[in-house]
């Protein structure tokens, strides 16, 4: 089955996308003391309202069709961050990552802000990672960028991607097609997704 990419002009109403942590709470019956730890597993989660006419409603209905529920994956961008606002002054490259660090160069010597804190980077195909505080240039060029989630597979090194970043995901259940419809034709669809972990 092919990955679908989500429509840019198939804009929510509203739209949730955030980082599901995976952590787990143990509170002591004895002292009440609580600890926490986070497990591996920390992924992207969107959750979309959107209500369309009949034209766009058979669109929604065709593309959620195609996915065969939570079987197929689709490519979905967060549209409140389809670009940096961040300088990225110079021509930055990606040159390498691993656990929550990526490595650029290719900036402006000493520029600084070239990436803002909540900027998304595109690291491969269908992987997107938040920019978590302020990046500036060192004299060279060069940054090292503090991400979540984590990385799970090697970044694809070249050009800094941070327009249009998208995750993949797969819808949550069976039931993410349900459209009530209006007797005006307006059909509401509520969806949930999650990111494909890679194996």
């Amino acid at each position: 089955m092919t990955d679908i990419i989500w429509p840019l002009d198939l804009r929510p109403a509203r739209q949730a996308f955030y980082i599901r942590t995976n952590t787990v709470r143990f509170e002591s019956p004895l002292t009440g003391q609580v600890q926490i730890q986070e497990r591996d597993g920390a992924r992207w989660v969107a959750q979309m309202n959107i209500t369309r006419g009949a034209v766009d409603s058979r669109r929604m209905d065709a593309l959620l069709a195609a996915l065969h529920g939570p079987v197929g994956r689709i490519y979905m961008p967060d549209f409140r961050r389809l670009t940096a606002k961040g300088s990225l002054a110079g021509d930055p490259q990606l040159v390498s990552g691993t656990g929550t660090t990526l490595t650029l160069d290719g900036f402006t010597p000493d520029a600084t802000g070239v990436l803002l804190a909540g900027d998304m980077i595109q690291t491969s195909t269908g992987r997107a990672h938040m920019v978590v505080q302020n990046v500036d240039a060192d004299e060279d060029g060069e940054a090292s960028v503090l991400i979540a989630p984590r990385l799970r597979e090697p970044v694809t090194a070249g050009p800094l991607i941070t327009t249009n970043c998208r995750v993949l995901m797969r819808l949550q259940d069976d039931d993410q097609g349900a459209n009530p419809t209006d007797n005006r034709l307006q059909s509401a669809f509520e969806l949930q997704l999650s990111e494909v972990l890679p194996e």
